[in-house]
């Protein structure tokens, strides 16, 4: 599963190193990064991350200040601090922060709070997950198990849920459904998502990529080398 980040940051240099960190990480997307605590709250009325990491000192509205916001907006979003003041830190953990992290930052330490953070979201995201999917064909619907199911697959712009030898077309895109389907789902295609429970075999492939095969099913899904990377973490292959 993905979880999403905003950077908030107001100097440059701090927002690229970060960037260039999180981009070793495929289960991590950054999704904006902002100069201000202003700049946070109105991306912040168009969608909200899993994770916001949040510099202390910026113009206008301190990291504190715009903890304090959030918390008082009932914002679901995790915070992580990023900051080169180790002084805030009491504040900070007060406003329940998840993690303060100080500068210069390596990627074993943001490794680290990205850890504990995912943990803290899985949990979250247990008390909320669905049972069920729903497969609409004309006027019919039909409750789709999410443990049954095998893979779901892009087929002629359809995402279609492979159960064993049936299937059922869902209305999700692969994005919504990426973000609530359990953790042992990986999406390891931009067309794909398999339930890595229900896999049977893995066969290495040409380019790094795998070929996967499944318990109850004749189905078979090629991997992205980078769907290959994440799988293989999953599986210690």
């Amino acid at each position: 599963m993905i979880n999403t980040l905003f950077i908030v940051d107001d100097e440059y240099a701090s927002r690229l190193k970060l960037n260039q960190l999180i981009s070793a990480l495929p289960e991590w997307r950054i999704e904006a990064e902002l100069r201000s605590g202003e700049e946070l709250f109105q991306r912040l009325s168009e969608s909200q991350p899993d994770v916001i990491l949040l510099d202390i000192n910026m113009p206008g509205l301190n990291g504190i200040d715009v903890l304090s916001q959030l918390n008082q907006q009932h914002c679901n979003s995790e915070v992580i601090f990023t900051t080169a003041h180790s002084r805030y830190a009491v504040e900070a953990f007060n406003g329940a922060a998840a993690d303060y992290v100080l500068k210069p930052i390596s990627l074993q330490r943001l490794l680290l709070a990205l850890e504990r953070v995912a943990e803290r979201l899985r949990l979250k995201r247990a008390q909320t997950l669905p049972q069920t999917l729903i497969s609409q064909v004309g006027q019919r619907m039909r409750n789709v198990k999410v443990e049954d199911i095998d893979a779901i697959i892009i087929d002629n712009g359809t995402q279609v849920a492979h159960c064993g030898s049936q299937t059922y077309p869902l209305d999700m895109t692969l994005t919504e459904l990426e973000q609530q389907l359990p953790a042992h789902f990986l999406r390891v295609h931009r067309g794909a998502i398999i339930n890595r429970l229900r896999l049977s075999e893995a066969e290495r492939w040409l380019n790094g990529r795998l070929l996967l095969r499944f318990i109850h099913s004749e189905l078979e899904v090629l991997t992205s080398r980078n769907g290959a990377r994440q799988l293989k973490r999953h599986l210690t292959m």
